[in-house]
């Protein structure tokens, strides 16, 4: 009888010890075992960043791995101050289950476009 008792402790301090250490830790879900280099490689074969790429060759490229995976190709413009005046980004999302490329929007100092990104970007002005 002691022994179940004793059983029945350990094996709850068990599932205690689980809980609080997966809900005291972050765990990263979007760790797949591929490189941000990989995931980059993979948004630029899309033709939104292609297109992107041509009109501002010196873009900034970030990849995500926090609230969904996803890579950034962004440009920004600062005062002299150095204060950010503008920004324009262009967000690929990446899907986990088959890494591949998914939905995708612009974001224009705050403005979003999630349709028509090329022909968007054939005519944007943010930076004007």
């Amino acid at each position: 009888m002691k022994q179940k008792i004793i059983l029945s402790i350990v094996v709850l301090l068990l599932i205690l010890a689980v809980f609080c250490w997966r809900f005291f830790t972050q765990i990263n879900l979007y760790n797949t075992g591929v490189s941000d280099r990989e995931y980059i490689e993979i948004a630029k074969q899309t033709i939104e960043v292609q297109e992107f790429l041509d009109k501002y060759p010196k873009a900034k490229t970030y990849v995500d791995r926090s609230g969904s995976l996803a890579v950034d190709f962004r440009l920004d413009k600062y005062q002299k101050n150095g204060t950010l005046l503008k920004y324009l980004r262009l967000r690929i999302f990446i899907d986990p289950q088959n890494n591949r490329s998914a939905k995708r929007f612009i974001d224009c100092s705050g403005t979003v476009i999630k349709n028509n990104l090329l022909e968007y970007l054939q005519r944007e002005r943010c930076f004007e």
